[in-house]
């Protein structure tokens, strides 16, 4: 069985996305020992292995963690909390951001849908819409390039129209989005070959 690509998240480690910012920065254990023990509401610590010691605070502008000069970046126990850090991020920012692009969208187009949420779909899922106008989003899209966020939610917001992906459908999203939507598809799916495996990482 083919084994999944890793990654290593450190200061290295970008989000490719222009919804999720993340920043780090270094200072000496001692500097960072004494700031985390202070209580910050929405504040993160880790500070269970020697060797490794970070914080991360998040608001509506970027991802902070403040990490240690003696950081152990091979740590796998850092590795996790870093991950399920990120997860949290995204998701949250994604339940943010995705809806009210999404009503933008609506407006701009006159194309409405019952509702929309944002949740864990399926591994190669971006969007589903349901026979009743419903549209579920996946936080993953935050990770994509803004020109083809806003192709999924409009991919989504045809089916309101066309529940199918026959003729008519791809011509009514070739009109959303002006331009070819079936050659807009093609760049995508060699831009999601890629982002796939990057985005299950942070994602699972």
């Amino acid at each position: 069985m083919k084994k999944s690509p890793t990654f290593r998240i450190n200061p290295n480690f970008r989000l490719q996305s222009n919804y999720l910012h993340v920043a780090w920065y270094r200072v000496d254990a001692h500097t960072l020992q004494t700031e985390i023990a202070f209580a910050v509401p929405g504040r993160q610590v880790f500070n269970k292995n020697k060797g490794c010691l970070m914080m991360a605070e998040g608001d509506a502008n970027a991802l902070t963690f403040v990490y240690a000069d003696i950081t152990d970046w091979d740590n796998r126990s850092l590795q996790k909390w870093l991950r399920e850090v990120l997860r949290e991020y995204i998701f949250e920012q994604a339940a943010l951001i995705l809806p009210q692009k999404l009503h933008v969208l609506e407006q701009k187009h006159n194309l409405y849908a019952k509702g929309v949420c944002v949740k864990k779909l399926r591994s190669h899922i971006l969007g589903q819409c349901s026979h009743d106008g419903m549209i579920s989003l996946s936080p993953k899209i935050l990770l994509l390039p803004e020109e083809y966020t806003d192709s999924v939610l409009l991919h989504e917001m045809a089916h309101l129209r066309f529940p199918h992906h026959r003729k008519s459908f791809w011509s009514f999203l070739s009109t959303l989005l002006g331009e070819d939507a079936k050659a807009q598809k093609l760049r995508m799916d060699v831009l999601m070959s890629r982002f796939y495996a990057y985005s299950a990482y942070l994602l699972k």
